[in-house]
């Protein structure tokens, strides 16, 4: 799962659909090489295991990028981001400055519902995938068929979210994201009641809850949750969430419900330096920050500040990979910063706030497209095939989970 990259090619215009990287506790995973030229590049939304290699298409030719206007100003804050990252690790970023600075001025922004051309025989539509804001589901219109790119999508109505629209999905091919083709995630109002729940009773014990969140969506969503909970207690934001919650607010038509985030985050506090940092870890409190999985951001103070007391909570509200240092503190209670570990007696829990679809709603869209083809990617090997294996059996479509490197021939 991770470094999404695809290369549609109808045999007149190749189109590139993501070119994302996977950011590992000691390393970062690429994309594979691709051999020729491109068209066009389409961005179906900004989470770096999408957007993270982009810029390094300029470093080697000269195409045209695709995406939602804000897309394009989420992707550039993290591209930004992750060369900061590798510097700091004394690796060598993956692209310059200068590429990518050039990503974005070759980069042409259309809103949702708004067709435009990237070839003669390619026409192109965004509509909302539900994932997180800018997130795009891709319509493309060629001489030999239709093709619909999920991307990463979610049909579930969220707090900043009504969900996908599944209304354009019909298609000859599916390229359909597999994520948790193996579950189901549960109802977002019955988990919004037990995470506040939660929260209250760890607060009103004297203990402080950190919550590590995604910058791009899930920050939003939790400071957007706890404020209208009125959990009678300081909830706290820090991290890049910050200047991603900034972004987002102006762009207003990408997000359900602009006024109730807005007023969000003028009612959490803001944490802006150091000694702010170390003075809210003192009494009960609820601190949202970056980063998701613990891999580093403010998140680290406070868990260091905080590891040893058992009244105090981490609260995670997303999935952690098998190699994150978020997984290895949830499931085993350390806390790894810098090749060093700490036992860690925080009480420590997990929340399902997926901003994926869940099994039932991938066949949902399946039916919907009612495709001749689909193929499965985005999911861990075992999953995307065996969602590919229920496709087949339960619609009688021809299915394709194509491996890292594959090329698929598609006759339809």
């Amino acid at each position: 799962m991770g470094r999404s990259a695809f290369i549609l090619d109808t045999g007149k215009t190749r189109v590139m659909l993501d070119y994302g990287i996977k950011i590992e506790p000691d390393h970062v995973e690429y994309p594979l090489e691709f051999q020729g030229m491109i068209d066009a590049a389409i961005l179906s939304h900004a989470h770096l295991d999408h957007s993270g290699y982009i810029p390094h298409l300029f470093s080697e030719l000269t195409t045209t990028v695709y995406m939602t206007p804000p897309t394009l100003e989420l992707s550039k804050l993290l591209w930004e981001d992750s060369m900061k990252v590798a510097k700091l690790r004394g690796d060598e970023p993956p692209f310059t400055r200068e590429d990518l600075r050039e990503a974005v001025r070759r980069t042409l922004t259309f809103h949702y519902y708004q067709p435009f051309m990237v070839s003669d025989e390619v026409s192109v539509e965004f509509t909302d995938a539900g994932h997180i804001p800018g997130a795009a589901i891709v319509r493309m219109e060629t001489d030999e068929g239709t093709v619909v790119y999920t991307g990463d999508f979610k049909i579930e109505p969220m707090r900043l979210h009504s969900g996908a629209d599944l209304s354009g999905v019909e298609c000859d091919i599916l390229i359909i994201e597999s994520t948790y083709a193996n579950r189901e995630h549960p109802p977002r109002h019955e988990l919004e009641r037990k995470f506040v729940e939660r929260i209250r009773e760890i607060l009103d014990n004297g203990g402080k809850v950190v919550i590590p969140v995604f910058a791009l969506g899930r920050a939003q969503e939790m400071i957007d949750l706890l404020t209208a909970h009125n959990i009678g207690y300081p909830i706290y934001f820090d991290g890049m969430g910050k200047k991603a919650t900034k972004i987002i607010l102006r762009y207003p038509d990408y997000i359900s419900n602009y006024h109730r985030l807005k007023k969000a985050s003028k009612r959490v506090i803001w944490v802006r330096n150091q000694q702010q940092r170390e003075e809210i870890t003192e009494s009960p409190a609820v601190i949202v920050t970056t980063a998701g999985m613990v891999q580093g951001g403010p998140v680290i103070h406070y868990l260091l500040r905080l590891k040893d007391d058992p009244k105090s909570a981490v609260l995670f509200t997303g999935y952690q990979t098998e190699d994150s240092p978020g997984r290895k503190l949830l499931e085993k209670g350390i806390l790894e910063v810098e090749g060093v570990e700490y036992p860690v007696r925080m009480q420590r829990e997990y929340y399902d706030f997926s901003a994926h679809a869940g099994r039932s709603d991938l066949f949902k869209l399946v039916e919907k497209a009612d495709p001749e083809f689909v193929v499965t990617v985005h999911a861990d090997p075992e999953n995307v095939e065996l969602f590919a294996r229920e496709i087949e059996e339960r619609f009688g479509i021809r299915t394709v989970a194509p491996q890292n490197g594959e090329i698929v021939h598609i006759d339809l």
